[in-house]
């Protein structure tokens, strides 16, 4: 268990932590036909738009109700009804995020409160433009599904922002039956929506619904969550398929993703999933809207991502998959609204996490692990072996989301590093499970000094640690948010087994170029490096589980 310590200055100097509203605009653009709107001024979406273009290299659909001095003061409310009305006319899109930020959360305003008048009064509207026959009018603009987010810009971060929009996302599209509805046990995240879509199609209209479910209690929820990787296996053992179920019904499994995983770390989760004859439904997919594919026209939307359809199918699901200690809120309540099993899974990277899952998938789907599963597992067991000879006994620094922060920090351990230095932007609980003595919340500005006090190597964190890399002479790799001086950071992997080796790796060969003393390698043997005795990973108790069946 790590220490958490939080900084004791009284202002960040050098920033690490983004917003609460960027994290819940990368929820909004992993499902397709999407548009966040951050409700609030011009410039916080102008920032965030940039941070995620640099980021992504992609254009990035982002709107914001442009809230003035004025309308700040006399209240931004005809503000989001225009920005609203306008967009479902024009852009139409089939999902709209709105995203309150620190203006409009300052101010005092019931944002909830007019967006559920509004949505009330489109459903009125509907109901009167209705044909004779009580069928929607079609000439009409086409009913998005509407969610709103609290997602104050002055408190949490981009992981608490991630995990508000994904627990509203789950409240709006399966809400909570009629009889257990209730007031909301403490702050919810979702401040109302639009009915969901199963519902909209089975009234003819549009309506408003209470964001006031009740939490999820523990006795709702079957979890396998933190426990050893044998004991999740015991646990998924007591999944059986649902009576009457057959096909992709019976078998889909909801993935709910943190903010860590890139592109290429859910292409690879889902088709770990498929691998055994289960079909993933990824919220949200960021494979399918931002992993720089070229669309075949331009789009005011999302062109890719997570549909409304497989949303609605969530609460169908066989089991939910929790990939991310950010998701963990939003799998909890899908687990408990569905009945459904829930495997919950701080992070994906390194060999302890991934075997809990093979085993978990093996169970549920009744499968042993395919050849390519296996084959995988085995890279990356080699790759351990030959990455700690360079990275046994390097002194790392990393500077990221706590989901990820973790993650790689564990991997880099596994493989003999030694984590001098651990700084996140935010405390989340995840952080206690960190496998080294202490992590510090603050700035980049002490990142750079307790690094530079601790003699480190290897600097892992966004383009923003860059320059404190280079101002202690360590080896530099990119990881997280946002990276915008290279290309294809939606392509590198860190998550899965062949995430995990990708990551290895590359901290290895940054090592190896840097070479000794801070400069550049001169093309000398690793064996003239000095490293420490050896790894310290301990031995792995589930290899016996990945072995080809005899059959």
């Amino acid at each position: 268990m790590a220490k958490i310590v939080i900084a004791e200055r009284g202002a960040a100097i050098d920033p690490l932590k983004l917003s609460q509203p960027l994290g819940a605009a990368l929820v909004f653009l992993g499902l397709a036909g999407s548009l966040p709107i951050m409700h609030g001024s011009q410039g916080c979406a102008s920032f965030a738009k940039a941070l995620l273009t640099r980021h992504f290299n992609e254009p990035i659909p982002l709107q914001t109700t442009a809230i003035s001095e004025v309308t700040a003061v006399v209240g931004s409310g005809e503000a989001m009804v225009a920005t609203l009305d306008a967009i479902r006319k024009k852009q139409r899109p089939d999902v709209i995020g709105l995203l309150t930020t620190g203006v409009t959360e300052v101010s005092g305003e019931d944002v909830g409160g007019q967006l559920r008048s509004y949505l009330a009064a489109w459903a009125e509207a509907d109901t009167d433009s209705a044909g004779p026959d009580g069928s929607p009018d079609t000439t009409t603009a086409s009913a998005p599904l509407i969610i709103g987010v609290s997602t104050p810009d002055f408190v949490g971060g981009l992981t608490d922002g991630w995990s508000a929009a994904l627990e509203a996302l789950i409240r709006a599209i399966i809400p909570a039956p009629a009889a257990a509805r209730g007031p909301a046990d403490g702050a919810s995240a979702l401040v109302a929506a639009s009915a969901p879509p199963a519902l909209r199609r089975s009234a003819g209209t549009a309506r408003a619904i209470p964001a006031t479910a009740p939490a999820a209690t523990a006795a709702q929820v079957t979890t396998a969550a933190l426990a050893p990787p044998l004991t999740r296996l015991a646990r998924a053992a007591s999944v059986t398929r649902p009576a009457g179920s057959a096909g992709e019904d019976g078998d889909l499994i909801a993935v709910l993703a943190g903010p860590g995983l890139t592109a290429a770390d859910l292409d690879e989760l889902a088709g770990l999933v498929r691998a055994f004859g289960l079909v993933p439904v990824l919220v949200p997919d960021l494979s399918g809207s931002l992993d720089g594919h070229l669309a075949p026209a331009w789009a005011p939307t999302t062109t890719g991502g997570t549909t409304l359809a497989e949303l609605c199918s969530l609460r169908d699901a066989r089991a939910v998959l929790v990939a991310g200690a950010a998701a963990t809120t939003a799998g909890e309540l899908l687990a408990a609204r569905t009945g459904a099993p829930l495997f919950d899974h701080p992070h994906l990277t390194g060999l302890t996490e991934m075997d809990a899952l093979v085993s978990e998938l093996m169970v549920v789907s009744g499968r042993t692990a395919p050849r390519e599963v296996r084959r995988a597992r085995e890279r990356l067991a080699d790759g351990l072996l030959d990455a700690h000879f360079v990275l046994g006994g390097v002194r790392v620094a990393i500077a990221a989301e706590p989901d990820l922060l973790v993650a790689a920090g564990s991997l880099l351990r596994d493989a003999g590093a030694e984590i001098v230095t651990a700084m996140a932007p935010t405390s989340e609980p995840v952080l206690a499970d960190a496998p080294w003595a202490e992590v510090v919340v603050g700035d980049l500005d002490e990142f750079a000094e307790r690094a530079a006090a601790a003699g480190a190597e290897l600097v892992l964190g966004s383009s923003h640690t860059r320059g404190v890399a280079h101002r202690i002479g360590a080896a530099f790799l990119p990881l997280g948010f946002p990276i915008f001086d290279r290309l294809g950071a939606a392509l590198a992997g860190t998550a899965g087994y062949a995430g995990s080796l990708r990551l290895l790796l590359d901290a290895a060969n940054r090592v190896l170029d840097h070479g000794p003393g801070g400069h550049p390698s001169d093309g000398r043997s690793t064996s003239d490096i000095t490293r420490a005795p050896g790894a310290t990973a301990d031995p792995d108790e589930l290899d016996d589980l990945c072995q080809e069946s005899p059959c």
